[in-house]
């Protein structure tokens, strides 16, 4: 489901619809205490229906996804060798109360849920594949 903030609409045109994130790679997690304008990245893709000839999807559809927050309410990370890789198996957005909430749905690395004021959304690279 597309959650209701700022950009999402311009990630859904890119993929077609709101992505899953699943398998995505955290690229970034940045807390700037000065400006309180804190932004995490996450490499997101999209398979294709065609298969390689090791018989894994091809991606068609790949990007750069730029989250921005403001408000630092609640903060759960964890991950071990997170400065490795840092793959998720999906992440969930929900607005609560006043507030927005993100899972980050562990796989390798990087996972948790934070809770922040305002959120933001924008394709900050593109990495079409298509032909």
């Amino acid at each position: 489901m597309t959650p209701n903030i700022p950009g999402a609409d311009d990630v859904v045109a890119f993929f077609g619809e709101w992505p899953s994130f699943h398998d995505a790679e955290v690229m970034t997690f940045h807390i700037d205490r000065e400006s309180k304008h804190s932004f995490m990245r996450i490499r997101v893709f999209r398979f294709s229906s065609q298969i390689d000839s090791k018989g894994y999807y091809l991606k068609d559809r790949d990007a750069l996804v730029r989250f921005e927050f403001t408000g630092i309410r609640s903060l759960r990370i964890e991950g071990e060798h997170a400065d490795a890789q840092d793959v998720i198996f999906g992440l969930t957005i929900e607005q609560v109360n006043d507030a927005y909430r993100l899972e980050l749905e562990p796989c390798y690395g990087l996972s948790g849920e934070l809770v922040v004021s305002t959120l933001a959304v924008s394709l900050e690279s593109t990495f079409d594949r298509r032909s």
